[in-house]
């Protein structure tokens, strides 16, 4: 059977579908029809569930794992509150059924230079999904670069995927991780403020030509890091983003030029 993988909403079944921090949660999915379903961390599905015979509702959520051969793909996806279908999502139970469409988007380990010496890996609330994702099977792969991932976050109880980060970093000596929080309380022992304001200390600023980055989450933290970069001197093809919100926000000349002079070395 032929499919226009972009136009047709296909039957998924709901695998599992828990949470993993407050507000977030994580889905399985897996296709229940004929058509292919080799996904992607990085690609971007239409997810949508049925109101009612005549109304579907719908939204795009990235893929943070994907399983090809299982016909099966999962999301780490923020219940918004309000939101028109996160909330729905949120409870869906084992064996219901979801809609999909797509893939868009490039997968991420299409996205990193292969001439980078090291892969630097940033994002914002659930943009650290496919990062994750990405990192995960990339280094089963055998992606043998160093790769750091960074994430940042409000506040402790939205951090997720701490155990899965950390039993990568075990099997993966080349692999890394740390988060970063703006609301940190007092028994917080980790980085504290916005993500962007933790990285040009943690990179060998001598080297920036070295690097990619991989930029996921708001808007405003993915066109501020990637102009600052620019502005910096890091090459165009070195720096891949996908934005999950703020997709229009424009940071000011002084906030880029600010963050691009923390690049370089004093």
């Amino acid at each position: 059977m032929a499919f226009d993988l972009r136009s047709t909403w296909r039957p998924a079944r709901v695998i599992t579908n828990r949470p993993v921090a407050n507000g977030s949660m994580w889905i399985a999915l897996a296709a229940t029809d004929e058509g292919p379903a080799a996904f992607h961390p990085g690609h971007v599905l239409g997810l949508g569930m049925k109101l009612d015979d005549h109304t579907l509702i719908r939204h795009a959520y990235t893929v943070s794992r994907g399983e090809p051969t299982a016909r099966r793909f999962e999301h780490l996806y923020r219940v918004v509150s309000g939101g028109r279908m996160s909330p729905l999502l949120a409870q869906l139970s084992p064996a219901d059924t979801v809609y999909f469409h797509g893939p868009f988007h490039t997968p991420i380990q299409q996205e990193i230079d292969s001439e980078a010496r090291h892969i630097l890996l940033i994002s914002t609330g659930a943009g650290i999904g496919p990062l994750f994702g990405y990192a995960e099977k990339a280094l089963t792969d055998g992606e043998a670069r160093p790769m750091t991932l960074y994430a940042g976050f409000r506040e402790e109880s939205h951090a997720c995927l701490r155990p899965e980060l950390s039993e990568l970093a075990t099997r993966h000596p080349n692999f890394s991780w740390q988060f970063t929080l703006t609301r940190a309380s007092k028994t917080w022992n980790g980085l504290t403020g916005r993500v962007t304001e933790v990285i040009p200390d943690r990179i060998d600023q001598n080297d920036l030509e070295s690097y990619h980055f991989h930029l996921v989450g708001n808007g405003e933290m993915v066109h501020l890091l990637r102009t600052a970069l620019y502005r910096a001197g890091v090459p165009i093809g070195r720096v891949s983003i996908e934005t999950y919100f703020n997709h229009h926000a424009t940071p000011s000349d002084e906030a880029v030029d600010q963050l691009a002079r923390q690049f370089h070395a004093e």
